[in-house]
């Protein structure tokens, strides 16, 4: 499993985060004085991965500076999204298609957290995975519902959850996932082919999974448990992460 490539999106600007990201890429915020971009390298690093490709997009020479101590250990591809600006992850991950067909883990880089996530998920048995966590009410984003199996029912995006969503028996997910070669292959990379031919640049990557749970494609929702992380999308945020890992 570690030798399938690990590919982290990182080329939004993260506009959320204020004055934050004025100077420098989202990934780049530090959580009590470590990067979210290092902490995720770190980890790759460390749990064998030997080659990320790295999608940038914003301010792009400051995370290919800030990669340089690690590509001694793992080969590190750097794909560049000129259009980063205009377009979102579906597109970006879609400029790495040609390092997916064989499977592939899929990181955002924008998820602080400690060792014990990334060991779940590269010890996964599983070949189509998601790792997600309880929700509660400081989250926002995609959630999903579980079957007793611990397969996914249903992914829900934003734009489904209205005022009256029942988020009890809700996971968020992490936006960490493990895509094995059959599904990369035969659905995730012809679906992402379909999008992008029909111009839907400005989607998310979560819609084609979404598609496949549709289709009844088994997706596993792997649980962090106790495990912390944390998504950093505002100021707020960053607070609330630094407190849970202070």
């Amino acid at each position: 499993m570690r030798q399938l490539p690990a590919v982290i999106l990182a080329a939004g600007r993260g506009r959320r985060l204020g004055r934050l990201s004025d100077t420098q890429p989202k990934p780049m915020t530090e959580v009590n004085g470590v990067s979210i971009f290092d902490n995720l390298l770190r980890s790759l690093v460390e749990h064998g991965f030997e080659r990320i490709v790295l999608v940038t997009g914003y301010l792009d020479h400051i995370l290919e500076e800030a990669a340089d101590p690690y590509r001694d250990r793992c080969e590190i591809i750097s794909v560049y999204n000129e259009i980063y600006a205009t377009t979102n992850n579906i597109y970006s991950l879609w400029l790495a298609r040609e390092y997916l067909a064989g499977g592939f883990f899929l990181f955002e880089a924008d998820i602080f957290f400690e060792d014990a996530v990334m060991q779940s998920l590269v010890a996964t048995e599983h070949d189509d995975v998601m790792l997600v966590g309880a929700y509660n009410d400081l989250m926002d984003g995609t959630v999903v519902d579980l079957d007793d199996r611990g397969r996914v029912r249903h992914m829900y995006l934003k734009r489904h959850q209205g005022s009256a969503f029942d988020y009890s028996d809700k996971y968020k997910t992490v936006n960490f996932y493990r895509l094995g070669p059959s599904f990369a292959a035969d659905f995730f990379l012809r679906k992402m082919d379909e999008h992008i031919a029909d111009e839907d640049l400005n989607s998310y990557y979560e819609l084609i999974i979404g598609e496949a749970l549709e289709a009844g494609h088994p997706f596993h929702g792997l649980k962090t448990g106790p495990a912390r992380w944390w998504e950093i999308d505002t100021q707020e945020d960053l607070a609330h992460c630094e407190s849970l890992f202070s």
